[in-house]
């Protein structure tokens, strides 16, 4: 009983260890704005600068901004208040998170670019890796466009590319953030080739006869 002991002990302290280093690294939270509620913020933003808006007492101009877009106020003012609490870092901040939540992957390590570019109201999020196995191409490209769409959720559209390892471009194509954002994860090795890349625009693979140009 006491040669046993210690034993016990160390491989319940090495479970632990290991269970501990398997654990997903921690990171922010996506940035609470939808890829609509986004656009409206942006817009909002564009209608304040108008002169018939800029006429209106400042208590009735986001009323005024609503009614004109047709929308609840209620509605308007939500998105807005989003916008303002987050500010200026907004891009960054989903960058930032795209490639934290990459980093959780089999993609660790791999990731060589991502952009968020918010600069009009039809956001993209870039993302570009490098590709070992041109047979896993559709399945990274999934896991990516998944991570995207969740990562930078005022996305509306998901641009990527693979290289290999000679920096050849092997691999690109586009996706709504819309339907990449309902990509099952758990079931991306089992469908990305099936199903998933086919919601994808532009696919363009060299491993399939489609390089594309570099």
């Amino acid at each position: 009983m006491t040669h046993t002991m210690p034993r016990r002990i160390l491989r319940l302290a090495l479970v632990a260890a290991g269970l501990a280093l398997a654990a997903p690294r921690a990171h922010g939270a996506p940035p609470d704005l939808t890829a609509d509620e986004f656009k409206l913020f942006r817009e909002y933003q564009d209608a304040s600068t108008d002169e018939r808006v800029l006429k209106l007492p400042e208590k009735k101009r986001l009323a005024a901004i609503a009614k004109n877009f047709k929308l609840p106020e209620k509605k308007l003012a939500e998105a807005v208040k989003k916008g303002e609490a987050i500010g200026t870092g907004l891009a960054t901040a989903c960058e930032a998170e795209v490639k934290a939540q990459l980093d959780e992957t089999s993609l660790k390590g791999h990731v060589r670019e991502v952009t968020t570019d918010a600069s009009h109201t039809h956001v993209v999020t870039y993302v570009s890796w490098t590709n070992e196995d041109g047979g896993k191409l559709d399945e990274e490209a999934a896991v990516v466009a998944l991570t995207a769409a969740k990562g930078a959720p005022i996305s509306s559209t998901i641009a990527l590319w693979a290289v290999d390892v000679t920096g050849r471009k092997v691999f690109e194509a586009k996706i709504s953030a819309e339907a990449a954002g309902r990509f099952n994860r758990e079931r991306i090795g089992m469908f990305a080739t099936a199903r998933y890349i086919k919601q994808f625009e532009d696919v363009k693979n060299a491993y399939k006869g489609t390089p594309p140009a570099n």
